[in-house]
């Protein structure tokens, strides 16, 4: 079974293959990989690859693949779907959206704070993981859409983010 998508504006292939013995060979990217997957009673996997352990919690939104693992939530997009840019900003908005539902547990930053692309801006609950929302780029926070305790839905605004002038997204 062969998948194609794009994280991060880098189309990534893997290629999977079932083994006799349950596990699975993936291709990513050209590189070899045995995989176990366990499925978790809380609906997350357990997935062992290469010899390393990881629990992982996937989401279908519409096309896209939400993956959380570690805290973090990648997007994975079909090709075809691609258009604009990801990681919970719309171009010309600066706005920091939820990537899917959950509840604010924290927010760190406060507004009119300077921000470093990267730095985390709140963390979320989802799926029984703390997800960290980060600063798309370096900015100032103009406005805080939420406090700790609000829960929210995929796609809601979190805050929005003045660029740097100067950066890619502030020019």
């Amino acid at each position: 079974m062969q998948k194609t998508y794009v994280y991060n504006g880098r189309t990534v292939m893997i290629d999977l293959a079932p083994l006799p013995d349950g596990r699975w060979r993936a291709q990513i990217d050209g590189r070899e990989h045995i995989v176990t997957v366990r499925p978790l009673p809380d609906g997350g996997v357990t997935l062992t690859l290469d010899g390393e352990r990881r629990t992982v919690y996937v989401e279908r939104a519409g096309a896209d693949r939400l993956a959380a693992l570690d805290g973090i939530v990648y997007t994975l997009s079909p090709p075809e779907v691609r258009g604009g840019r990801r990681r919970g900003v719309r171009p010309g908005a600066n706005e920091l959206t939820a990537q899917m539902p959950g509840q604010i547990r924290e927010v760190l930053v406060s507004e009119e704070q300077a921000v470093a692309r990267g730095q985390t801006i709140l963390l979320l609950e989802a799926m029984k993981m703390e997800i960290r929302a980060a600063a798309p780029a370096d900015g100032v926070v103009t406005r805080l859409l939420v406090k700790a305790g609000d829960v929210v839905e995929r796609g809601q605004r979190l805050a929005e983010i003045r660029p740097d002038e100067g950066t890619e997204d502030g020019a």
